[in-house]
């Protein structure tokens, strides 16, 4: 079952992913899970990352980032700590998604393929990073097969 989707996931090079996912502050993090959702949907009809989640975050973080560079010149100092406030709430839920999209990726992706491929804890430092280079590993595997 699983030697049939060679090309199933995009192969992103680490070299690439690392610096863009730190330099769009988190921004590249909802690109990721919104540009890999057919794959999931393929291997997983109950595609359980919540998409919809992923376009309101990637919209939430180019907002936040913007907002970052200018509230000095537009807002007062209470609007800024009020404002800051929303801000880091919905950063929280961005975490927790994004937490909650790596592991149910991780699960998806086992049971495609049938077999164990990551381990929790690199996960959890690592998340993105780690799910796609594994991700790279296991195309380059499929097509010794």
């Amino acid at each position: 079952m699983h030697h049939t989707h060679t090309n199933l996931f995009k192969k992103t090079n680490l070299f690439f992913l690392i610096p863009i996912s730190i330099m769009t502050f988190g921004i590249y993090y909802a690109y990721w899970f919104i540009s890999r959702k057919n794959s999931f949907n393929k291997i997983n009809p109950k595609n359980r990352i919540p998409s919809r989640w992923w376009k309101f975050f990637l919209v939430f973080t180019i907002i936040s980032l913007l907002y970052d560079l200018i509230k000095e010149s537009l807002f007062t100092g209470y609007g800024i700590a009020v404002l800051d406030s929303y801000d880091l709430i919905i950063s929280f839920y961005f975490v927790g998604c994004l937490y909650y999209s790596i592991f149910r990726a991780r699960e998806m992706i086992e049971e495609h393929v049938e077999e164990r491929v990551f381990k929790p804890w690199l996960l959890v430092l690592f998340n993105v990073w780690y799910l796609q280079f594994k991700i790279n590993r296991l195309e380059g595997m499929r097509r010794e097969l």
